[in-house]
This record gives C-alpha cells, sequence and structure tokens, in this order.
C-alpha cells in the first residue's frame, strides 16, 4: 500500500516539475514565450517585425514561441537567434548569431529606435518594448511591429 503511495506521489512530482520547466521557456524569468501586443495569428510565432521594401528588399524578423528567432529576406548573417522578454523590464533580448560588427554597428545606441544598449559579448541587442512600441531599429533599418511579412518562397 505505501509502494502505491509512494509511486503516485513521485510521478506526481515529475508531473509538476516538468510543468513548472515547460512554463519557464528559456526566457529568464518571465511566464512562457509571450510578446506585450496583439497576438499573431501562427500559434507558433511570439511577434513579427517587419522593415518593408524600399531600397532594399523587405526584411522580416520572427519570433517564435519556442525562443527562437529567424530573419528573411535579409541579415541572413544573424540567423539562428534567439530572444527573450522580460515583462518585468521591458526588455526585448534579441540574441543574435555572432557577427564581428555588432557592437560597432550599433554603438550610437540614440540612431537605433528604442534599442537600450549591446552586450557585446552575448551579441544580443537590448530593446526597451512595450504593448504600445510600434517599431524598432537594427542595423539602420527600421522594423515595424505587428507588420505582416510576406510568405516565406523555398
Amino acid at each position: 500500500m505505501h509502494g502505491i503511495i509512494i509511486k503516485r506521489a513521485a510521478a506526481a512530482a515529475c508531473l509538476a516539475a516538468l510543468a513548472a520547466c515547460a512554463g519557464m521557456g528559456g526566457n529568464h524569468g518571465t511566464s512562457g514565450m509571450q510578446m506585450p501586443g496583439n497576438t499573431p495569428a501562427d500559434a507558433a510565432v511570439a511577434a513579427t517585425w517587419y522593415n518593408p521594401p524600399s531600397e532594399f528588399p523587405g526584411i522580416c524578423l520572427t519570433q517564435f514561441k519556442d525562443g527562437s528567432l529567424r530573419f528573411d529576406g535579409g541579415f541572413a548573417f544573424f540567423n539562428p537567434g534567439r530572444w527573450a522578454y522580460d515583462g518585468a523590464t521591458s526588455e526585448l533580448r534579441l540574441q543574435l548569431a555572432p557577427t564581428p560588427s555588432l557592437e560597432l554597428a550599433h554603438a550610437q545606441t540614440v540612431l537605433h529606435q528604442n534599442l537600450l544598449r549591446v552586450e557585446a559579448a552575448r551579441n544580443t541587442l537590448v530593446y526597451a518594448v512595450k504593448a504600445d512600441t510600434q517599431a524598432i531599429g537594427l542595423g539602420g533599418f527600421v522594423f515595424y511591429r505587428d507588420t505582416p511579412c510576406p510568405a516565406r518562397r523555398g
């Protein structure tokens, strides 16, 4: 009898631990991989940012709920990337593939919309992002929030 109770208690403890791990999502202390603002139609996507075409083709930045991010249409050298959002500080962290010029290209944070700082040792850009944030600046380009990205080709 005691063996059955111990087994059930152990199973319940394991399930609770797994549920806690699943809820963390690798986002450094916030609950789930959620972004403030609109919820994208695609269940796997947490947010999209789009730089519409002008002199250059459009560039899409997609944040996935698993913590990964991907650039399409440009900036592919930043792939693969990771992201995390801290709701307590309203900071969006974009960790990009190692790029020698990341710190130099973003050194003047005032030139990059909503960019708070560059953590060069971690290849990370940190932005101030709240529910009403319309855009962020990256590499001299403005990425608009919740603007649908065109379908990927190939």
